[in-house]
């Protein structure tokens, strides 16, 4: 490699792209140059400033990297396949459409979707999926809480959990969703059975965790894969999540 992979940001002016741009500093293989929303253009997010989406990458871009939003996501796959240029994704709330989208463009570049790239929380998808083969006849709910301005319930994050599990044993589980106070983020995953109770918990006190999640995965994308549809699972080396 002979410098640092240039990376469009998407969604630079919401709560994860602030982060991201806080934390990017962390990834010297990275170097975010373009910010882009459609919200605070204009304004200065450390050392970029918020400019509106483009009609066309710049030539310099390698990397596309999204956290704005369900409806324009498409839009932003379309300048990242036009460009040839890895995409990688953390919208939550997606269409069914649009996920096929995602996985059809991984024959013709690098795309990588994940609700939530948390390296805990990919973990916790693991372990779900191992624990209902362990535990056949136990009860199990899932319970996620997060903030009241979080927009689509239940979570990404949860709806994930859920499809690990029914990935495993071939049935749903049923999810309790919580918007209260300033939660970044927690999951529960609970088995009952016969005299025991297991609990398995994810929590996220900052977005930080988010953020470094997403940089590793686009950093690894970047440096080791071709044209394919991935998760974070495949950048940890986890399988069956």
């Amino acid at each position: 490699m002979s410098g640092p992979h240039v990376v469009a940001l998407f969604g630079a002016a919401g709560r994860m792209g602030r982060e991201i741009l806080k934390q990017a500093s962390r990834f010297e293989q990275l170097r975010l140059t373009h910010a882009y929303d459609t919200a605070h253009i204009g304004e200065e997010i450390g050392s970029l400033t918020v400019e509106a989406p483009p009609a066309d990458l710049p030539e310099d871009v390698r990397a596309v990297l999204d956290f704005s939003a369900a409806p324009v996501v498409l839009d932003h796959l379309d300048l990242a396949l036009r460009a040839g240029v890895a995409y990688v994704c953390g919208v939550t709330g997606l269409s069914q459409e649009a996920m096929n989208e995602l996985r059809a463009s991984g024959n013709e570049i690098p795309v990588l979707h994940s609700p939530n790239m948390s390296v805990g929380m990919n973990l916790m998808f693991h372990l779900a999926a191992l624990s209902v083969q362990i535990l056949p006849d136990y009860a199990r709910h899932v319970i996620e809480v997060h903030h009241t301005a979080k927009k689509d319930a239940p979570s990404g994050t949860a709806l994930k959990l859920r499809e690990a599990i029914e990935e495993a044993t071939g049935e749903s589980t049923e999810i309790t969703t919580l918007r209260m106070g300033d939660v970044v983020g927690e999951h529960r995953l609970i088995f009952g059975g016969s005299g025991e109770r297991l609990e398995i918990t994810h929590r996220a006190d900052s977005r930080t965790v988010f953020a470094f999640g997403a940089l590793r995965a686009l950093a690894w994308v970047l440096e080791h894969r071709s044209a394919g549809f991935y998760a974070m699972r495949d950048v940890l080396g986890l399988q069956n999540s």
